[in-house]
């Protein structure tokens, strides 16, 4: 009788072990896909670049590789579908043909880098103008300031 009731506390007591544990976890669910925009505009209403500006851009693509367009005319944007997080980063330099440059001159830009939301793209844009009244002054400032030439923006979604 010993063993019976020896034999039955043991099965009671493993009942209450193999119920009582956590039942598994369930698999997550994939990342969110979204959108993300690159932009880089040629005005912010006050101000609109030169035309003689050229810009090489490079941008993180969805893969996080790194992808370079050159020689491109603004404005300019690059929309494509993304895991999150994501870290997203553009780099650009502007260039231009000193022979082609107007008396007056405005380089610059607006640029970010958004995210869509149910359809609606939020970013916000900053900009980065100068005014030059003349062809030697900018040529003069772009001596002494190279990295006015240059720009980033970078954003963790």
């Amino acid at each position: 009788m010993k063993k019976v009731t020896y034999l039955l506390a043991i099965l009671i007591i493993g009942s209450f072990m193999v119920t009582g544990c956590k039942k598994a976890e369930p698999t997550p669910t994939p990342e969110k896909i979204e959108k993300i925009e690159y932009k880089i505009s040629n005005t912010d209403g006050n101000h609109t670049i030169s035309p003689c500006f050229k810009l090489d851009v490079t941008y993180l693509d969805a893969n996080g590789q790194s992808v370079t367009e050159t020689n491109i005319t603004l404005p300019w944007s690059k929309t494509f579908e993304v895991n999150f997080p994501f870290h997203a980063k553009m780099e650009g330099t502007f260039s231009y043909n000193e022979t082609e440059l107007p008396e007056e001159i405005v380089l610059g830009c607006s640029r970010g880098i958004g995210a869509y939301t149910n359809g609606t793209l939020h970013i916000e844009m900053n900009d980065k103008y100068s005014s030059f009244h003349s062809k030697e002054r900018f040529l003069n400032t772009i001596a002494e300031h190279p990295e006015l030439l240059k720009l980033t923006e970078e954003k963790d979604f």
